[in-house]
C-alpha cells in the first residue's frame, strides 16, 4: 500500500516546525508569506510588519549585492546559495546562510520565487574565534623566535668583546668553547670550574644557588680538592646575609677578598684559603647564583687572577642567562606547538561528535582536552535546577573533600557572585588569583588558586557554565582565553545541532504516532462509535413501535439500551478528548519526584474501588526531570490497569532501574497478563485484547501513556503471558528534553 502524501496542513506544519526562515517571494523580492519558525528567528512579532516588504531592503552592503545577484539568477531559473550578514527585524544582527530558488507553475513558467535562510551565527563566530586564537599563537611564536634571536645577537657580541680583552681571554676562550650549546646550569657551571683551574691551577671554586625557602646559598658544584668537611658545609648552606656573599649580591659585582676569614661566613672548616673571591651571577636580572674562589697559597689577589675570574665569571653569567632563556623559550614553544595541536584536535573532536547521543559526554571529553593545556585543576559544568548550579559533569576531583561535597550539594543561583555574573551577561571571567572568599567559606574554597568560568550559549541563550579551577595562580593569556573559549563556542555549535536533531527525531516520531492514531479513530468512528449509534437509532425505533402498541414494559427496555449505547458513545468521545489533550498540552520541564506521584495515584485508585484488595509494592523512585501533570496522568493509567486486570487480590510492584543516560520505571501486576503476540497492539489507540463485558474502558489508556512518555523523548513497552501477569514500562532521560528552557 502507498504512503498518502501529505496534505496542505500537513506541509504547513512541517514547514512551520523547521527552524529555518522560509520565505515565498513574488519576481520583485516582496515577501509574500514566511514560516513560523523564520519568524521566531527573524524576531518578528507581528507578520503583518513584514508582509509586502521588498526582502534586498533587509540588507546591506556586499550582502545585498549578494542577495540582488542570488535573486537573479533564481529570475533566471537558476538556485544560488551565499552567506552574508544581515539584521533581524529587532535589530540583531547575524549571519544567514540564504539560498535563493526559483518556483514554477505546471507549465514551467516561474511564477514566485523561494529563500530559506538558515541562523549560522554561532558557527561563523566561532570560526572567527579560531581564527583570532590561531593568529594570536602565530603572533606569539613570531615574538619569541625574535627574541631569540635578540638574545643570541647579544651573546654573540658579549662573545666577541670578550675575546678582545688582554689577560682574561684566553680563560673566557677556553670556558665559551667548553659551554657551546649546553643549556644544563649544572654542567655550565662545572665547565667554568675547569676552565679557571686551566689558567690559575692553586685555586678551588664552587658555585651555590639561592635556596629562598631555606634562605641560604646551597652549594652545588665545587672542584675536586675540595675536603670533604668544606662540602659539607657548603651543602648545608651558607645564610644569605654572610657578609661576603651579601657584599657581592648588593654590589652586583665581583668582591674580591684578602686574608679572607672563613668563619664570618659559615664556613670554619675552610681555613686553608687565604683568600676569596665571590661573583654575583644575575639571571632574569636577579641574583639567583654565587661563583666562588679560594686561593690555596696566596692570601692576595693579583690583577691577572682578578681579570681571569671576571671574564669566566661574566662569561659563565651570559651562558647562564642564555641557558635559562633558552629553556624558557623551549618550554613556551613546545606549549604553544602543543596548544595549537590540541586545539586542532579538540576543533575536529567536536566535529567528529556530532552524531554522539550524550550530550554530556562530549562535555566531559573537553574538559579532559582543556584540562591537558593547563596548570593542574579539574573541570566542572553546571546547570541551574531548583534554584541551585548543580553540577553535571565533572573530570578530576575538587582539592578538597569539603569543596567536593558543597559542589556535589549545588551552590544557590544568585548566591554565587561569580557564576551569576557570567550567566546574566552571557561573557566569560578568567581570574589569575582566586579570592578564597568571594563565594563560598574561605575554609571550603581552599586549594582553588584560579578559575575560569565560560558560559555554554545554546540558541542564544546560556544554558550552563564551563568551570575550570586551578591549584595554583595562573595569569591568563590571551591564548588560554581563545582555547578556552573556542572549546566551549564549538561545543554549543555541536550540542545545538544535536538538540535540532534529537527535536526532528521526536517531531517525526509525533508525527507518526498521530498518524497511527488518527488512523485508529478513523477505525473507531467507523466501527466503534457507529455501533452504539446504530443501537440508538435501532433500539428507538423499536421503543416507538411499542408505545404506538401500548406495551411500555417494552419501550422501557429499548430505551435503556438507547441510554447505554449513548453512555458508550460518550465514554468513547471523553477517550477521544484524552488522547488529543495528552498530545497538545504545553509541558512544563522540572525536577519531578516519581516517588511522591505515585504515592498519590496510589491513593486515588485505591478511593476508586475501595473494595478491592490491593498490596503495593514500591521500591525507592528517583528524582527526574520531567512534567508533573502529564507523567502522574501516565503513572495513573498504568496503575489503574494493574489494578483492573487483576481478578481478586491485586499485587502491583512499582520500581526504577538507571540506566546510564535514562531512567526505566516499571509497573509489573500478577493479574490475567496477555499473549505476547499482541504486545505491539496494545499501545495503539482504541486496541483492546478483552471484550468490553470482561474489563471495561474505551482502549485509550496505553496508547496516551506512549503519547506522554514519547513527548519526553522515552518509549514504552510491555512483557507479559496469559494469566501469568504482565510488566508494563518507560523510560525518561536523564537530562531531561534538549529543548529546556535556558538560563535567565
Amino acid at each position: 500500500m502507498a504512503t498518502p502524501l501529505l496534505t496542505t496542513r500537513q506541509l504547513q506544519a512541517v514547514i512551520d516546525a523547521n527552524g529555518d526562515c522560509i520565505k515565498i517571494l513574488d519576481l520583485d523580492a516582496r515577501l509574500l508569506s514566511m514560516n513560523a519558525g523564520g519568524q521566531v528567528i527573524m524576531e518578528v512579532d507581528d507578520p503583518q510588519q513584514c508582509q509586502n516588504v521588498v526582502l534586498t531592503t533587509l540588507w546591506e552592503g556586499e550582502a545585498r549585492s549578494q542577495l540582488e545577484a542570488a535573486l537573479d539568477a533564481a529570475r533566471a531559473g537558476q538556485t544560488r546559495t551565499f552567506i552574508g550578514e544581515a539584521k533581524t527585524f529587532k535589530g540583531t544582527p547575524k549571519w544567514w546562510s540564504v539560498t535563493v530558488a526559483p518556483l514554477q507553475d505546471e507549465q514551467g513558467q516561474i511564477t514566485h520565487l523561494l529563500a530559506n535562510s538558515r541562523d549560522i551565527t554561532a558557527q561563523v563566530r566561532a570560526e572567527q574565534a579560531q581564527q583570532a586564537a590561531q593568529a594570536q599563537l602565530a603572533q606569539q611564536a613570531q615574538l619569541l623566535e625574535d627574541h631569540a634571536q635578540r638574545l643570541e645577537q647579544r651573546v654573540q657580541q658579549q662573545t666577541q668583546a670578550l675575546e678582545e680583552r688582554a689577560a682574561a681571554l684566553d680563560a673566557f676562550v677556553t670556558f665559551t668553547e667548553a659551554v657551546g650549546s649546553d643549556i644544563d646550569q649544572i654542567s655550565l657551571a662545572r665547565q667554568a670550574v675547569a676552565a679557571v683551574q686551566a689558567n690559575l691551577p692553586d685555586v678551588s671554586l664552587a658555585y651555590y644557588e639561592c635556596d629562598d625557602a631555606a634562605g641560604v646559598w646551597r652549594g652545588v658544584v665545587w672542584s675536586a680538592e675540595v675536603s670533604a668537611a668544606v662540602v659539607a658545609q657548603m651543602q648545608a648552606g651558607v645564610p644569605l646575609d654572610a657578609p661576603d656573599f651579601a657584599a657581592a649580591v648588593q654590589e652586583g659585582e665581583p668582591v674580591f677578598v684578602d686574608g679572607w676569614d672563613p668563619s664570618d661566613n659559615s664556613l670554619s672548616d675552610a681555613e686553608e684559603y687565604g683568600a676569596a673571591g665571590f661573583v654575583p651571577l644575575l639571571i632574569g636580572g636577579e641574583v639567583r647564583a654565587i661563583f666562588a674562589v679560594g686561593q690555596l697559597v696566596a692570601q692576595t689577589w693579583t690583577p691577572r687572577e682578578r681579570a681571569i675570574v671576571r671574564a669566566v665569571g661574566r662569561g659563565l653569567n651570559v651562558a647562564l642567562d642564555r641557558a635559562v632563556q633558552a629553556q624558557q623559550v623551549t618550554r613556551q614553544r613546545d606549549d604553544l606547538n602543543r596548544r595549537a595541536q590540541q586545539l586542532e584536535t579538540l576543533l575536529q573532536l567536536t566535529e567528529d561528535q556530532g552524531d554522539v547521543a550524550d550530550p554530556l559526554a562530549l562535555i566531559g571529553r573537553a574538559q579532559a582536552l582543556v584540562l591537558d593545556l593547563l596548570p593542574p585543576g579539574f573541570a566542572a559544568y553546571y546547570e541551574a535546577h531548583g534554584g541551585l548550579w548543580r553540577v553535571r559533569v565533572q573530570t578530576g576531583m575538587a582539592p578538597s573533600p569539603a569543596l567536593q561535597a558543597a559542589m556535589d550539594a549545588g551552590f544557590p543561583v544568585g548566591g554565587l557572585p561569580s557564576f551569576d555574573l557570567v550567566a546574566r551577561t552571557g561573557e566569560p571571567s578568567f581570574v589569575d588569583t582566586y579570592d578564597t572568599g568571594t563565594d563560598v567559606d574561605p575554609d571550603v574554597a581552599r586549594g582553588v588558586a584560579a578559575h575560569a568560568t565560560v558560559p555554554l550559549i545554546i540558541g542564544g541563550q546560556v544554558r550552563g557554565l564551563f568551570n575550570v579551577p586551578l591549584f595554583e595562580s595562573l595569569a591568563w593569556t590571551p591564548a588560554d582565553e581563545a582555547v578556552l573559549i573556542a572549546t566551549v563556542q564549538h561545543l554549543g555549535v555541536v550540542l545545538e545541532r544535536l538538540e535540532h536533531s534529537a527535536q526532528l527525531q521526536r517531531s517525526n516520531a509525533e508525527l507518526q504516532t498521530s498518524n497511527q492514531e488518527l488512523e485508529a479513530f478513523t477505525y473507531s468512528v467507523s466501527h466503534d462509535l457507529r455501533a452504539p449509534v446504530r443501537h440508538v437509532e435501532g433500539f428507538a425505533t423499536l421503543a416507538l413501535k411499542e408505545m404506538t402498541r401500548g406495551d411500555a414494559a417494552r419501550a422501557e427496555r429499548h430505551l435503556r439500551v438507547v441510554v447505554d449505547a449513548a453512555t458508550r458513545m460518550e465514554t468513547l468521545l471523553d477517550a477521544v478528548l484524552v488522547l488529543s489533550r495528552a498530545g497538545r498540552i504545553a509541558l512544563t520541564m522540572q525536577a519531578v519526584s516519581l516517588q511522591k506521584i505515585v504515592e498519590q495515584v496510589m491513593r486515588d485508585v485505591t478511593l476508586m474501588d475501595p473494595d478491592h484488595l490491593v498490596t503495593w509494592t514500591v521500591d525507592p523512585l528517583p528524582i527526574v526531570q520531567g512534567d508533573a501533570v502529564t507523567l502522574q496522568q501516565a503513572l495513573r493509567f498504568l496503575l489503574e490497569n494493574a489494578v483492573k486486570f487483576s481478578p481478586g487480590e491485586a499485587r502491583v510492584h512499582v520500581w526504577a532501574e538507571d540506566r546510564g543516560a535514562e531512567w526505566a520505571v516499571l509497573v509489573q501486576d500478577e493479574g490475567v497478563g496477555f499473549d505476547p503476540l499482541y504486545a505491539g497492539k496494545l499501545f495503539g489507540a482504541f486496541q483492546r485484547l478483552h471484550t468490553q463485558q470482561e474489563f471495561a474502558g474505551a482502549g485509550i489508556g496505553l496508547a496516551t501513556v506512549k503519547r506522554i512518555v514519547t513527548r519526553h523523548g522515552g518509549h514504552v513497552w510491555a512483557d507479559g503471558q496469559p494469566g501469568q501477569g504482565a510488566t508494563f514500562g518507560f523510560t525518561l532521560p536523564k537530562q531531561g528534553l534538549p529543548s529546556s528552557p535556558a538560563l535567565n
